[in-house]
């Protein structure tokens, strides 16, 4: 899949584009049962809500899920991001968002360069954020706000926050922009929150400025976040490397695949070996 030379513009000027309806319900259903499947699995990938019970974020869950694996070669979110950075590309991050009905929690307003530039020597912005509605985002589920064109300011600089909100990840808070710069930037650079119902595809620029605010509605907005980073722009750690579920290590260029998502793997296969047997 491609993009017009106007969202190919969209992109550079405003930071953030929407493809809507790229997956179909059937997709985006299979989608919803491996995420239903994968935040059963215990493990410090699994970023649980201040409650200590709903879960706040999953990471890496390609490496558990085929489903996923194969949404990550997919041409629909490859094909795109290739064209916008131009190289071949590897998942520097797989991350998906769930926040719950009636209560899951706000993300502060961040850019996320300058976290992987300090926290793991990510040497450059020369990545892209695919998100997968895996729900109808609308104004009432806490959808993702960005400040249209902020990515054009490039790293707005600050030091970490001294207490970590998390040791499992690096939270937003931790990196958060202040009241007065929000309010400054927001003259030149207006709020704006994509809204599109669930199999749309939104991709944004890993240093425009955006957040999130609590979810009060009864549906849940689950935001599935691929990074897609070029080969040639692989982190270099100062120290001991984060984790390979936060941050991926294999740079092997993937090779996109076309087509529909198919159910996972071993279902298939359990399928055909029914048949066999009776």
């Amino acid at each position: 899949m491609q993009l017009t030379a106007d969202q190919v513009e969209k992109y550079k000027s405003d930071g953030y584009v929407l493809l809507e309806g790229a997956f179909s319900p059937e997709e985006v259903h299979v989608m919803r049962q491996a995420l239903k499947k994968d935040q059963e699995v215990q493990g410090p990938h699994r970023i649980l809500e201040e409650d200590g019970r709903t879960v706040r974020a999953l990471y890496a869950s390609h490496t558990r899920q085929s489903v996923f694996d194969q949404l990550s070669r997919s041409d629909r979110l490859l094909g795109p991001a290739t064209q916008l950075l131009e190289c071949d590309l590897y998942i520097h991050q797989f991350k998906i968002n769930t926040k719950r009905a009636f209560g899951g929690d706000s993300w502060a307003w961040h850019q996320d360069f300058i976290v992987w530039r300090d926290t793991d020597g990510l040497p450059a912005p020369r990545a892209v954020n695919v998100g997968v509605f895996l729900s109808d985002v609308t104004e009432f589920n806490g959808p993702v706000v960005f400040l249209s064109g902020s990515h054009q300011r490039g790293t707005v600089e600050r030091k970490a926050r001294e207490t970590s909100r998390s040791d499992q990840h690096v939270d937003p808070d931790d990196y958060s922009m202040t009241p007065a710069e929000l309010s400054q930037m927001v003259e030149k650079h207006p709020m704006v929150s994509p809204k599109a119902a669930s199999g749309s595809v939104m991709l944004f620029h890993p240093e425009i400025i955006h957040g999130s605010a609590p979810n009060i509605s009864p549906f849940a907005r689950d935001l599935l976040i691929i990074t897609y980073n070029d080969v040639a722009n692989a982190p270099k750690p100062a120290g001991e490397p984060r984790p390979e579920y936060v941050i991926g290590r294999d740079t092997t260029p993937l090779v996109s695949r076309s087509g529909p998502l198919h159910e996972a793997a071993e279902s298939r296969l359990a399928l055909e070996h029914h048949h066999h047997h009776h």
